[in-house]
């Protein structure tokens, strides 16, 4: 075999290998990242009235940055995410108007349609369980606790002072 020709196969091989590598690699599919991101800074705001976050600023960086992977689910529309926000941000002002996490959701006013929650702080930990929020539960989870596409949410400090999920919500 000539030079010529083993120059010319290490050649396509190479090109090859970069086509390979470079179409599977950096490209994302992450939708609704606004959308995670207005839901997480609204319940970083709220999380501070429930004593799950001391640094709403620290946290809103934090979910800044882990919504880029998006939501696990469709975005619902802006009208829907609004409304989901507008509801975290009443149950963070209801938690802070009665000075507690344990405030019942039927005092809160305006009322917060929320069946799978108790308190306020509820629904600022699992904004799923509220009917404004309710398009944060993968079609396919029957149910159970999801939360904002796989990001967490705004859940008790973690030693690094950033909000993590207890609830398992896992993912903005």
């Amino acid at each position: 075999m000539s030079v010529l020709s083993v120059t010319c196969c290490a050649l396509l091989s190479a090109v090859c290998a970069f086509t390979l590598v470079s179409a599977a690699g950096c490209g994302t599919d992450a939708k609704g990242v606004d959308d995670c991101r207005d839901i997480e800074q609204a319940r970083c705001d709220a999380a501070q009235h429930c004593g799950l976050v001391s640094d709403v600023a620290e946290c809103q960086r934090f979910y800044r940055d882990q919504c880029l992977h998006g939501l696990q689910v469709a975005s619902p529309g802006s009208v829907k995410v609004k409304a989901c926000v507008a509801t975290i941000r009443a149950a963070g002002t209801c938690a802070a108007t009665a000075e507690g996490s344990d405030v019942e959701l039927a005092s809160c006013d305006p009322a917060i349609d929320a069946p799978g929650a108790t308190t306020a702080c509820d629904v600022v930990k699992e904004p799923e369980k509220a009917s404004d929020c309710s398009f944060l539960l993968p079609a396919s989870d029957g149910g159970s606790t999801g939360g904002t596409g796989g990001t967490g949410g705004a859940g008790e400090e973690t030693s690094g002072g950033s909000a993590g999920d207890e609830a398992g919500a896992g993912g903005t």
